[in-house]
């Protein structure tokens, strides 16, 4: 983007129709959310400049490709999505920088297509933080559904809950109730957990939780101990 000289230019450029790129497949849950945060930007009222490619000929501004070596625009960026120019979110967010950067190089930084470039840049940088954290807790989930949970880690959480204490026993029942309310069987003085009916998650998440417990508990013999006299009357 560049700043217009000419006023009734700038007019036209706004007028100009965005073309949408023809769609070339099912995008993947990464690239998805990239075009959710791309749309984001570009519905943005101070986008309009950076929705295509700059007219540098027709701005008369031959020194423009000389400056900018890496020409960069959101409409360009869109495309390559469908595409599937993009291998990750991080060369996504890449080429948005670019066209920023680019704006900020050629331009004046007290003109207005300088401060439009770091307005959309703020916006730009705050959604994609939420894309990243997103993207980390997916990755997350999908490595604790690809791990087969096996008969050793059911028998480890059924070890575990001879060691925890009351307390630390009662978030547990909790947490079953909430995520997988099958695996309990609710008396009225008594709570029988069916371990084999825990999902892999939740048992998994269950495991390091209570793992994290018997190491504290460790630091306080007395309290451990008082908490499995507890349970074996129970």
């Amino acid at each position: 983007a560049v700043e217009p000289t000419d006023p009734a230019m700038s007019s036209l450029t706004r007028k100009k129709k965005r073309l949408t790129p023809k769609f070339k497949g099912k995008l993947s849950p990464d690239m998805q959310a990239c075009l959710e945060v791309l749309k984001g930007v570009q519905n943005k009222p101070d986008a309009h400049p950076f929705l295509e490619p700059v007219d540098w000929k027709r701005f008369d501004l031959p020194d423009y490709p000389l400056i900018i070596r890496r020409p960069m625009d959101l409409g360009t960026i869109e495309k390559r999505i469908f595409d599937g120019f993009y291998a990750t979110a991080d060369e996504f967010a890449s080429d948005v920088r670019l066209v920023w950067s680019n704006a900020q190089k050629y331009n004046r930084a007290e003109s207005d297509i300088y401060k439009m470039s770091e307005n959309l840049s703020r916006i730009f940088e705050r959604k994609f933080a939420k894309l990243s954290k997103l993207a980390v807790k997916n990755k997350r989930k999908r490595n604790v559904e690809l791990r087969e949970v096996s008969s050793r880690d059911r028998t480890l959480f059924a070890d575990l809950l001879e060691k925890v204490n009351s307390d630390q026993l009662g978030k547990i029942v909790e947490t079953i109730r909430d995520q997988c309310p099958a695996a309990l069987i609710e008396e009225s003085n008594a709570v029988e957990i069916e371990v084999d009916k825990i999902d892999s998650q939740s048992l998994l998440d269950l495991n390091e939780y209570a793992s994290e417990c018997v190491q504290q508990n460790s630091k306080d013999p007395n309290k451990a101990t008082s908490s499995q006299k507890k349970q074996r009357k129970s």
